[in-house]
């Protein structure tokens, strides 16, 4: 025991040393412990189980210090001086012209452009109608404005179609009620009547009239 307390120097106290002795060590009282504030574990298993634990959350620190580096460090492209990018100037012309269909109307053959010139020189046209089933008539007027869509303003207009007779009788009261709206709404000619249909006729000022009601445009000389 005494050759244990004396040889406390011996490298086989050391416990960085590969001949470190832990029997040597326990029993020299002159040992100095390299770490004091270490914890003490009751048996090996607890040990263990603690060094396993701190394996696996400095691997997991390890992954997220790594994927956000790699989020971080996103790799750039290197561009050559002929690769940089070029600063292009728009035509002055692109940049005050207004972008509408009047304006691209100038410059472009085809219906539209017969359009916009009946519009601009006031050419009255003639626009037949469409129903679910066929042609239900048309209206002569002057444009005062269209779109790509063919959905068309008109003025002066004289719109014709044809119908179907109602030969039901009116219901009580209807007649009264709608007095004061008939009175407001164009008066209606009936120009033609047969025995199933009627050709009615009527003027209105204006008319704003969807691109898929229109069948045929003819210009009027």
């Amino acid at each position: 025991m005494a050759d244990l307390n004396n040889s406390s120097s011996d490298e086989s106290t050391d416990a960085s040393n590969s001949q470190f002795d832990s029997l040597k060590a326990l029993y020299s009282s002159k040992y100095k412990i390299p770490i004091p504030e270490a914890p003490i574990y009751d048996n090996i298993n607890k040990y263990d189980s603690v060094l396993n634990e701190n394996l696996h959350k400095n691997n997991n620190s390890n992954k997220k210090t790594s994927k956000d580096a790699a989020v971080k460090s996103v790799p750039t492209r290197r561009f050559l001086p002929h690769q940089q990018p070029v600063e292009c100037k728009r035509p002055v012309h692109r940049i005050n012209s207004n972008r509408n269909v009047l304006a691209k109307m100038e410059n472009i053959d085809g219906p539209l452009q017969l359009l916009f010139n009946c519009m601009q020189m006031k050419t009255k046209i003639k626009v037949l109608t469409r129903n679910a089933r066929g042609i239900r008539g048309y209206i002569e007027a002057y444009v005062a404005a269209f779109d790509k869509h063919w959905n068309l303003a008109l003025e002066d207009c004289t719109e014709v179609w044809t119908r179907k007779i109602k030969r039901k009788a009116p219901a009580l009261g209807i007649a009264a009620k709608f007095k004061a709206i008939e009175e407001d709404t164009p008066k209606v000619i009936v120009k033609e009547c047969n025995e199933k249909t009627e050709t009615l006729e009527r003027h209105v000022p204006q008319i704003l009239l969807r691109g898929e009601q229109v069948a045929v445009i003819i210009k009027v000389n």
